[in-house]
């Protein structure tokens, strides 16, 4: 019997088209550490994170958690008449782009100053859950002749290693291309989404942000204001779904952006206004929340930098569910038929993801599932949970080998599977522990933070 052990690694693991599935895997013994098999089985069948996948050592493809070895991985045991081929590359998560557009009427003084105390922790926090991110800042290019100057100046390192916001003059830096772009135009206390739409293609250089934006991202929307939109939710979310090219923000049914405002109503959900100084709750902002499925946060904090950290965790959370499918090594192709999925906690630890396309996501699948068009694996129910409580978790996608089943009937106890509520009297499955998620609530998850 052959052991191929999957350690913790950040890569997408191929099948080679055509390959002799009697020879070893690309993958050897000493990637992940081949351990005792002295895991924890999970017996719940509706468990989507598996980690007894079925059979014993003698049927052979069972699955246990190593906890002697180098690198604490996740053993397969695999016949070896069944040893599949393979190589691997590296797994990319999701770009974001995220579009800042800044009111800067007299009343935002003060809260421009603190974006500019705060933004980096936006970046800061998307970089280190390992985001393709890319920042575009809608507000004023110029110089300021007052100390009430709005103009919105970003220091390093997003707005680049020399710009110097305690200058005389304060410019909008254009500084750090790809990763930070600037469209110089005044946004005053009703038009920040207006001026998203009227500036997105415009003619006039410095503008325009249209080629800033990459079709396949997903798109977080974040005004700054602390008044109300003179265009409703409903009209900005027509008019951005029917921008070129075809299909940049998704559509009405499949939308590729969320909305993200700092704003004047208290800590989300409430929607009272969060103080006297501010001139509107943002109703249309809120409205435009619920629509595309985002969060607000109050503009009358005083340290905009937890508050853009906690933005940064609900975009990661956005799209946490979705693993891109790279394009396989020069000269190979793969079977998509033969996939496997395996989560690895930022903690550590490695816990197989059962394949579940017995109906949508949306109507309750509990597991993975390739995409319609086969460019991304899409992570239902509880495994979908339990990711967006670990965002500096991986997902290493197998291609080459038969996807694995559920596991049979239980015929002894239960663990509480990942991503799945749980309490004092619960087991979560190993590695899991019952701990807080995103919304508060405790669920089975990877140590660390939610």
């Amino acid at each position: 019997m052959k052991r191929l052990a999957v350690g913790v690694l950040v890569a997408m693991v191929w099948g080679c088209g055509g390959a002799d599935t009697t020879s070893g895997g690309a993958l050897d013994d000493d990637t992940g550490g081949t351990g005792t098999d002295d895991g924890s089985s999970s017996d719940d069948t509706s468990d989507p994170f598996n980690l007894d996948a079925g059979g014993d050592d003698a049927g052979g493809d069972d699955a246990t958690v190593g906890d002697s070895g180098t690198g604490d991985g996740l053993v397969f045991d695999t016949p070896e008449d069944t040893t599949c081929a393979t190589s691997e590359v590296v797994a990319a998560k999701p770009p974001v782009d995220v579009i800042v557009v800044v009111d800067q009427s007299g009343s935002m003084y003060d809260d421009n100053v603190r974006v500019k105390n705060g933004i980096n922790k936006l970046s800061d926090y998307l970089k280190a859950t390992g985001l393709d991110y890319h920042v575009i800042m809608i507000a004023r290019v110029g110089t300021c002749s007052t100390t009430s100057c709005t103009n919105v100046c970003v220091p390093p390192p997003l707005g680049g290693p020399t710009t110097d916001c305690d200058a005389t003059s304060k410019p909008l830096r254009n500084s750090l291309p790809p990763i930070y772009r600037t469209s110089n135009s005044t946004v005053s206390s009703t038009n920040a989404l207006s001026m998203l739409l009227s500036t997105y293609s415009s003619t006039t250089t410095g503008i325009k942000w249209s080629d800033a934006v990459r079709p396949e991202a997903f798109k977080a929307i974040v005004p700054i204001t602390d008044d109300n939109s003179a265009l409703t939710a409903a009209s900005f979310d027509t008019q951005l779904l029917a921008k070129a090219p075809v299909g940049m923000f998704g559509t009405a049914s499949a939308r590729k952006y969320a909305a993200f405002p700092i704003m004047g109503a208290s800590t989300y959900p409430s929607e009272t206004k969060c103080g006297s100084t501010m001139v509107n709750n943002g109703s249309q902002y809120i409205q435009l929340v619920k629509l595309t499925g985002g969060k607000w946060f109050p503009l009358c904090a005083t340290d905009f930098g937890p508050l853009f950290t906690d933005m940064a965790k609900s975009i990661a959370s956005a799209v946490a569910c979705e693993v891109a499918v790279p394009s396989p090594p020069p000269g190979e192709v793969f079977d998509p038929a033969k996939v496997n999925v395996v989560y690895m906690p930022s903690s550590g630890g490695s816990v197989p993801v059962v394949k579940d396309e017995s109906k949508p996501c949306a109507s309750g699948a509990n597991g993975w599932q390739m995409s319609s068009d086969g460019k991304k694996i899409l992570l239902c129910g509880t495994a979908c949970t339990g990711l967006k409580a670990d965002p500096g978790g991986k997902v290493t996608v197998q291609f080459g080998c038969a996807g694995k089943p559920p596991p049979p009937p239980p015929d002894g106890g239960t663990c509480t599977p990942f991503g799945a509520k749980c309490g004092d009297a619960d087991i979560c499955c190993p590695p899991l522990s019952c701990l807080p998620g995103p919304d508060g609530s405790n669920i089975c998850r990877a140590k660390g933070p939610a």
